[in-house]
């Protein structure tokens, strides 16, 4: 049987590597597809706009690391998926055959889901946004005033966090005295996380003289001012605004496939609802019932679960795994180190919540340390 991968970030690979390695002497047959010959440790991003990181320390090509677990790679993108017929299409009208499809070609933030906001903020999501983001940071002045926030919808918030500690901490070093103002959707800061994390990062915004606001959505954007719910226009010369989340474009050409504004929609198993033989992993993808935050771990984790049951599948039973949103997070605090965040359901309603959190320098050691790790491991 063919199993095909879209996508070679965290849930992808990850898939690809565990079924490669499980099916290296079978008959069965592994294949990654994917727009980029690299793979991109995405959580560094952070880093890259302050020149704390290139691109090249954090990424490695995906053939050479698929090759060695036995998984064919493709460079090349997805057009249109046909599941009825079980058949990708390719964007030279290449046509792959598939028994089980594994989509993992993330989310993408949807900058028009609010008026104005495409154009007039700054992002970090992807390698070339993150270059044109520290072109713009090098250009700034005193003076100039800096929004950064998380709109209503967005289901990864803690990038927004360490960018405003990261850009706190450079305005400092390079002594540029600039007005930062966050806001957030959210009701407490950071508040899908733990509540020991959400009171620390608001000690951390009281002695770095951050405003912000919690509980407002954004309205709309111009050239000059972002428009919040409660009242408030506030002038801008950079911003970073992180949007609620759209998926693939390919996606919207594929008929037959359950989504919300291309996430596809999955059960606990990580299984297409309408297919059995499709799942969906990371940033693309919706469970009904469960509030999902999104990071590369959670990633790892849904490509490990995915990966699992489709090889129980191959055995003739039914689909085991089952994801269970928790959090274990390692975010930056600028000149304040890092922070480290554990939130665990401790029943299977998850009913109640094992949570702790720290920060100082031991936890931004950690997530260099992870960065560094991860790296070795998968090239």
């Amino acid at each position: 049987m063919r199993i095909v991968i879209l996508g070679g970030g965290f849930g992808g690979l990850n898939s690809a590597l565990w079924l490669g390695e499980k099916l290296q002497d079978s008959h069965h047959e592994v294949i990654l597809i994917s727009d980029k010959p690299e793979f991109l440790f995405r959580p560094s991003l952070i880093w890259v706009p302050f020149g704390s990181r290139k691109i090249d320390d954090i990424s490695f090509p995906l053939s050479s690391t698929l090759e060695k677990a036995g998984v064919q790679f493709i460079l090349n993108k997805v057009e249109q998926i046909f599941p009825k017929d079980k058949k990708v299409v390719l964007q030279d009208q290449t046509t792959l055959d598939f028994d089980f499809l594994v989509i993992a070609t993330s989310g993408f933030p949807d900058y028009e889901s609010i008026d104005g906001l495409k154009g007039n903020t700054s992002s970090i999501y992807h390698r070339e946004d993150s270059l044109k983001t520290k072109e713009r940071i090098e250009s700034l002045k005193s003076g100039e005033p800096i929004v950064i926030g998380i709109s209503q919808g967005n289901p990864g918030p803690s990038i927004a966090y360490e960018f405003l500690f990261e850009m706190d901490a450079f305005l400092k070093q390079n002594k540029i005295e600039s007005l930062i103002t966050f806001f957030t959707y959210e009701e407490e800061l950071l508040d899908l996380s733990a509540e020991k994390a959400s009171k620390r990062l608001e000690k951390h915004m009281e002695e770095k003289e951050i405003l912000y606001y919690c509980n407002v959505t954004l309205e709309k954007v111009d050239e000059e001012k972002i428009y919040l719910s409660n009242g408030k226009s506030i002038p801008y010369s950079f911003s970073l605004i992180l949007p609620m989340y759209r998926g693939a474009d390919y996606i919207f050409n594929s008929n037959h496939i359950e989504h919300e504004n291309g996430l596809i929609i999955v059960n606990h198993h990580l299984q297409s609802i309408k297919w059995d033989n499709i799942y969906a992993v990371g940033d693309a993808i919706l469970i009904k019932d469960m509030p999902m935050l999104k990071n590369g771990r959670a990633a790892e984790l849904e490509g490990h679960i995915a990966a699992k049951n489709i090889y129980s599948q191959l055995q003739g039973e039914p689909p085991k795994e089952e994801y269970q949103d928790s959090l274990l997070g390692l975010m930056e605090l600028g000149t304040d180190g890092g922070m480290f965040m554990v939130k665990y359901p401790t029943s299977k309603l998850a009913s109640s919540f094992f949570e702790w959190a720290s920060d100082g320098a031991i936890p931004h050691l950690m997530k260099i340390a992870y960065e560094k790790y991860y790296m070795w491991k998968l090239s």
